[in-house]
């Protein structure tokens, strides 16, 4: 990015550390998912046609901020390894905060995008009661064919981790992160900043309309699909489009190349996405109930699976299922529902919430360990790279010392 190198060159000190960049990055982020959480708890607020006793108009503006927010995120993104050449302090560390910071920032993008087009991340009959006041998604092709669109908000909040779990389970048999042409760390950013732009412009019910679509058909002569291709759908059957290929891609290569062993590693992964996908399926109204809950033990099973096969990628140990314990209960849950167990919606409900908290809990604990051990090894601080840390200052005192004795 000549951006970012620009910025590094004449703007960024010398002095700051690449990870403080990275963190600044990521809390642009936060920020904006929080305020958009604010004012969509649901996700589904800014869709005006619910005709719901609690409507009230959400701003453009936060869908504005949302798309500054990822474009500073990714210029920052890339100047944070710019910054660690320039100061000569690449190491693991950098690579691992990087990763972990990408890892976590999967779901604020989702979840941003979903608020941004007005997805009612479930059937808006059961919101709104049994009539759905004419809403376009009772019409939708993609949304009927899917299984409704709880399911295709879960794919959309799944797409980005499992594009992102296959490069880092790729990366761990290859030693080298290989990104396609297109790629969600650089396009896949820019064009969710756009939908965010267009959502600020023309409303988030611009992507609920089949204005788009509606053209083409017509000209095409399919009569029947007529009215029923959001232009959302369109934005969703490409982004399912490049999930399927890129997974079959490099799916494929790494068993090529390394063998069917190599499924072992992907399996924590495909547990959680098969379960939730069940959960969703079989409980159509739980991202409507608890969309955040869900969301949230979605990220962080992510990021401990994902944070944990690169770090044994870089101190060349095995990535066990057996140690993924905190997937168990996720796991359980689908299974039970599957075998035809109802569980009370509040109970559920309740168990997810202790359930998410306990994990992130569990998460920090883990990343605050892993990065004081990490730099304890290496002899660094993890945002400092001006103060000598006490392990290089011990190294220095002791070949200090033997030159003495030598002379």
């Amino acid at each position: 990015s000549p951006l970012a190198a620009w910025c590094v060159d004449n703007l960024i000190p010398s002095w700051l550390a690449p990870n403080v960049i990275t963190l600044i990055g990521l809390s642009w982020m936060f920020v904006s998912y929080c305020i958009i959480w604010y004012w969509c708890p649901g996700m589904y607020e800014a869709n005006t046609d619910l005709d719901l006793a609690s409507t009230y108009a959400v701003p453009g503006a936060i869908f504005l901020f949302n798309g500054c927010a990822m474009l500073i995120y990714q210029t920052l993104d890339n100047m944070d390894g710019k910054q660690a050449r320039k100061t000569g302090s690449s190491s693991p560390l950098g690579l691992l905060f990087d990763h972990g910071c990408d890892a976590v920032n999967t779901i604020l993008g989702s979840a941003n995008w979903i608020a941004a087009m007005g997805m009612v991340p479930g059937n808006v009959s059961d919101l709104v009661g049994n009539d759905d006041h004419g809403n376009i998604q009772s019409k939708s092709l993609l949304s009927e064919i899917f299984g409704g669109d709880a399911m295709l908000a879960t794919l959309l909040i799944l797409g980005p981790m499992i594009l992102f779990y296959i490069g880092t389970w790729e990366q761990y048999y290859t030693g080298k992160l290989i990104l396609p042409q297109f790629n969600g760390a650089s396009d896949g950013i820019f064009l969710g900043a756009t939908l965010h732009f267009v959502s600020f412009l023309w409303g988030p019910m611009f992507w609920q309309s089949t204005t788009l679509a509606d053209g083409a058909i017509d000209r095409l002569g399919f009569a029947s699909l007529q009215g029923r291709v959001r232009n959302m759908d369109l934005v969703l059957f490409a982004a399912i489009i490049t999930l399927v290929q890129e997974a079959v891609l490099k799916t494929s290569f790494v068993v090529r190349n390394y063998g069917l062993q190599t499924l072992r590693t992907a399996m924590p992964h495909v547990l959680l996405v098969a379960s939730v996908l069940a959960m969703v399926h079989l409980d159509p109204t739980i991202l409507l109930r608890s969309p955040r809950t869900m969301m949230h033990l979605m990220s962080g099973l992510f990021t401990e699976q994902t944070t944990q096969l690169m770090l044994d990628h870089m101190i060349e140990e095995k990535f066990e299922l057996r140690n993924r314990w905190c997937l168990v209960p996720t796991v359980f849950v689908a299974a039970m529902m599957a075998l035809g167990v109802s569980f009370k919606a509040e109970n559920l409900d309740t168990f997810l919430f202790v359930y998410t908290v306990g994990l992130w809990i569990y998460l920090a604990f883990k990343i605050s360990v892993v990065l004081y051990e990490v730099c304890d090894v290496l002899g660094i601080w993890c945002f400092d790279i001006v103060t000598p840390h006490p392990k290089k200052l011990s190294e220095v005192e002791r070949d200090t010392v033997g030159t003495k004795k030598t002379n």
